[in-house]
């Protein structure tokens, strides 16, 4: 396997510079060997993200060197990966927490209350912003980690319970003029 490397520098001051490179490493699923150098699998759809953070770097006054095609050391290389996947494992944790919280939020809401419209609306958006991070999360698993099976188990429940509450949605409006 080869590896892109980001290895830089970031003026100390303002610290919100730092936090931006930071975020957008994590965004894209990068793991850090040490301070100031980041790593990832050296695929063609990772390195315009990885070029596009070191150009923000040098906008920031920062010192950025990129090496593409790296060779690392087998056992550098499953610790990179295992803790590349250690962190996907904590998103996707994340994510079936929320997920549960959803899907209890749909059955209190068709076992307690007179379905509406507006309800079925913020529950769709509330199944789309768990689609859309399942899907976020997803761009930055790099090695597949253990968890990411499940997420279309996850996401199928949760268009289940919307397709049951829109079903009574629509027989609840049809019985009494909603």
């Amino acid at each position: 396997m080869t590896w892109l490397l980001l290895i830089y520098t970031v003026p100390s001051h303002p610290s919100r510079l730092r936090a931006t490179v930071w975020r957008e490493l994590k965004k894209i699923g990068a793991v850090y060997l040490r301070d100031g150098v980041a790593v990832l699998p050296d695929r063609a759809e990772l390195r315009p993200a990885f070029r596009a953070i070191a150009e923000k770097i040098t906008e920031f006054g920062g010192q950025t060197t990129l090496v593409e095609g790296a060779q690392l050391d087998p056992a550098r290389e499953a610790v990179i990966i295992g803790q590349a996947n250690a962190n996907r494992e904590e998103e996707y944790t994340e994510v079936v927490r929320e997920t549960e919280t959803f899907l209890a939020h749909v059955r209190r809401e068709r076992e307690h209350r007179e379905l509406t419209f507006a309800e079925l609306e913020e529950i769709e958006a509330d199944l789309g912003k768990l689609t859309r991070w399942v899907g976020q999360i997803r761009s930055r698993d790099h090695f597949g980690a253990p968890s990411a099976d499940r997420m279309d188990a996850l996401v199928a429940q949760g268009e289940a319970a919307l397709a049951a509450f829109l079903e009574e949605t629509y027989a609840q409006s049809g019985e009494e003029g909603v």
